[in-house]
């Protein structure tokens, strides 16, 4: 690596310079953000430039919804997948507690770390020993977060945490701005569908429009059955079920 430090990122209170080598794969990191369209790839690469800088092995991007409810966008093997997925189920974890505190967390070692005494066994039989934890982070809000892991106890450090925090900020806008355009291409979808549904039943019973949403409306709460799912069973198969 260079030996120039370029800047200076903080953990907590430790102080961790970055050479002029690793200043350079942020740098190529954020240029190749802006050139990839499609999330998966951007999360890919996102989680390869983590490891690659730090003592990780693993990684992987989870979106946080609503009451801090962990959504996966990606892992690198299954065990990180597995890490991410056992936080949201028990709401806790280095992620659950960084989501909630908009602040980067260090595990040195789930077996000596009673943070999270539920996780933290669960973790160890995936054969996950140290974690970091860091926000994805814009202007606006937290995105979502970014999380490492390694199967050594105390490998991972504060300039660990430190070099994770500087990928995550370049890649927060990037992966804030997909997820946006994602959203919205799924809301269109969705319009579109519900759209061609009420145009089904307005044509078979001679409804109205706002009586053949309703139609659909009532359906789908009575099944349990979201609307979306709903208006493309009716549209995919042009069969109508007998209660509705």
């Amino acid at each position: 690596m260079g030996t120039g430090p370029q800047t200076v990122e903080f953990y907590g209170t430790a102080e961790v310079t970055v050479s002029s080598d690793e200043a350079l794969a942020l740098a190529e990191l954020a240029k190749n953000l802006a050139d990839v369209p499609v999330l998966d790839r951007t999360v890919e690469r996102v989680v390869r430039c983590a490891t690659e800088l730090t003592a990780a092995e693993d990684g992987s991007v989870v979106l946080v919804r609503g009451a801090q409810r962990l959504e996966p966008l990606g892992a690198s093997d299954e065990a990180a997948e597995q890490a991410d997925a056992w936080q949201d189920r028990l709401h806790e974890g280095p992620c659950v507690s960084a989501a909630r505190e908009h602040r980067s967390f260090l595990v040195r070692d789930v077996m000596q770390d009673d943070r999270w005494p539920r996780w933290g066994p669960i973790a160890a039989d995936l054969g996950v020993r140290g974690a970091v934890s860091t926000c994805l982070s814009t202007r606006r809000r937290t995105v979502g977060m970014l999380n490492l892991y390694t199967s050594y106890p105390d490998r991972l450090d504060d300039a660990d945490a430190a070099r994770a925090q500087a990928v995550a900020d370049h890649a927060a806008v990037a992966i804030d701005n997909m997820r946006e355009e994602s959203d919205l291409r799924r809301a269109m979808e969705t319009r579109n569908v519900i759209g061609q549904a009420q145009g089904l039943l307005m044509e078979r019973y001679e409804l109205d429009a706002r009586r053949a949403f309703e139609v659909l409306r009532r359906y789908s709460q009575d099944t349990n059955v979201k609307l979306r799912d709903v208006a493309e069973q009716l549209v995919e198969t042009r069969k109508l079920p007998d209660d509705l």
